[in-house]
């Protein structure tokens, strides 16, 4: 991705992580709630209605499998929830997802605003677990080259994490929960603010 200097990035970082946190505690309730109907497997006839808004044409751009144009778009693939023969795997497999998301999403903010080149220990940590969410869910820190310090609240990512889990998979257990997401989301949103008083200050000068 390109690299910006947008000069409110701060300020922009501030309401992109807000909407991340917001989203990730509406999932949580939601997540909440489907626990306690002893988590049934979703219908997903139910979301037709979410899946038919489109403003795209795909008849207009429907290939066959030779790449050849063709009058009608191919069948969608009929997706279908995983079953889990535990309930821990049910519960990691609903929570992995949106937590890699709003983790990848806000790195690569930080990364196209310039901001990853930050020294701070909480922005480390983020760009360590973005790339253990790329590699599977697994941290890979093998070998003995230079890591800036990547810790937040306790948890720090060294290379003593190597082939370590980011998230638990209902197995084995990862470094962060649900929570510590948030909790680094909301340090990370409070860093940008700071920044961003810093260089309000400085322009005020």
């Amino acid at each position: 991705m390109p690299e910006h200097r947008h000069p409110d990035a701060c300020r922009i970082g501030v309401a992109f992580i807000e909407a991340q946190l917001t989203t990730l505690v509406a999932y949580a309730s939601l997540l909440h709630d489907w626990i306690e109907r002893g988590a049934p497997p979703p219908d997903f006839a139910k979301a037709q209605p979410l899946l038919a808004r489109t403003r795209s044409d795909r008849q207009a751009h429907a290939h066959g499998d030779d790449g050849m144009p063709t009058k009608t778009p191919p069948p969608e693939d009929t997706l279908s929830w995983p079953s889990f023969d535990t309930a821990d795997k049910r519960i990691a497999f609903a929570l992995i997802v949106p937590c890699t998301n709003a983790i990848l999403a806000v790195a690569e903010y930080f990364d196209i605003h310039r901001l990853s080149a930050s020294r701070a220990p909480e922005v480390q940590f983020l760009m360590r677990l973005r790339d253990a969410a790329v590699n599977g869910n697994v941290f890979a820190l093998g070998g003995d080259d230079y890591m800036p310090h990547a810790a937040y609240a306790g948890l720090i990512v060294d290379h003593s994490l190597d082939g370590t889990l980011l998230f638990s998979d209902g197995v084995k257990p990862g470094l962060m929960e649900f929570g510590d997401t948030v909790g680094l989301l909301h340090d990370l949103q409070r860093l940008l603010k700071s920044m961003q008083s810093i260089i309000s200050g400085g322009d005020a000068g």
